[in-house]
């Protein structure tokens, strides 16, 4: 009897196959969720992340842009998905240590439902106007400010371009009208027709225009001059210390996705950013690789969490 149940039992695991936690990873479709529209500098390299991880594995790559809500909405959108590798999200510093500083409720908590994969860059901002701008440099923009009754605007694509502008108007000592966006290409484009004085925009997104001097640029929010704009002065050159700031880019899935998944997917990321290529191609757009493993990248967020409630408060930024 006890003969007959084994081979029943042999018969049914052949017949069923290996079960799916089983299957070698990625056996299918990988969607990567972008918190930001097309355009955007997560959106570009997430693009070329998807070309790697194509090339790498043979898997078929999807890129994702969900935009809304400072990245909220994209955050909502992985964790509605299953925990299995499949849905990944490559976000910032937005989703996972400034948003839970500048809401007042959350509808996630990023230290518990995503699990860290890897990290892939940082990048600062730059106070970004137009040509004929009158200010032409960090002093004379402050001046101007200090001198108008009505406060000058910038516009905001995501949180750290906000964030970098909100400091900057604390430890200058101005007012500025804040004017948000759902991504940088919209907040760039109204600085071009005038809508808005300014904007701390990252550098993949503002290059083309700088090139083409459709757009001048006072100061980055970095700590050293960028290698590819080396004229330009980083803001404590500029004379206005203590408002350095960078944006950064990882990747996350949702907790409860199996170590052995999260173990080779961070190994395909860093693989890529790793990657001379890859290098070259952050340096041409002002930011540098950030190859941290699951624990790096956790340690980091965390002590971002603090950097963005000390920059919230320092500014006193009011929250949604």
């Amino acid at each position: 009897m006890r003969l007959r149940v084994a081979i029943v039992m042999w018969l049914i695991a052949v017949l069923i196959g290996t079960p799916a936690s089983a299957e070698v990873y990625p056996s299918r479709r990988i969607n990567l969720i972008v918190p930001f529209p097309a355009g955007s500098a997560t959106d570009a390299v997430t693009r070329r992340l998807a070309e790697s991880i194509r090339t790498e594995t043979g898997a078929t790559v999807l890129v994702e842009n969900k935009p809304g809500a400072d990245g909220n909405l994209a955050a909502l959108a992985v964790l509605k998905a299953d925990a299995d590798g499949y849905t990944v999200f490559v976000t910032t510093n937005s989703t996972q240590s400034a948003n839970v500083s500048l809401f007042n409720t959350m509808p996630y908590n990023p230290a518990t439902d995503f699990a860290p994969v890897a990290g892939i860059m940082t990048i600062p901002m730059m106070l970004a106007v137009k040509p004929e701008f009158p200010a032409k440099t960090v002093a004379e923009f402050i001046a101007l400010a200090k001198s108008r009754q009505k406060p000058l605007s910038f516009g905001s694509g995501n949180t750290s371009s906000r964030g970098a502008a909100e400091l900057f108007r604390a430890r200058a000592g101005i007012e500025m009208q804040h004017v948000p966006y759902r991504g940088m290409p919209q907040a760039l484009t109204d600085v071009l027709a005038g809508q808005i004085d300014c904007v701390f925009a990252d550098p993949a997104s503002a290059q083309g225009l700088i090139q083409d001097g459709r757009l001048r640029v006072l100061a980055v929010t970095s700590s050293e001059r960028l290698a590819g704009m080396p004229d330009i002065p980083t803001l404590a050159q500029a004379g206005l210390s203590g408002a350095e700031l960078a944006a950064w880019v990882g990747v996350f899935v949702r907790t409860g996705t199996p170590s052995d998944i999260i173990a080779k997917l961070s190994q395909t990321v860093l693989a890529f950013v790793n990657n001379k290529e890859t290098a070259s191609y952050l340096a041409s757009v002002g930011a540098k690789p950030f190859p941290a493993g699951p624990d790096a990248l956790r340690a980091f967020e965390e002590a971002d969490t603090r950097r963005w409630a000390e920059i919230v408060a320092i500014a006193k930024i009011e929250k949604k």
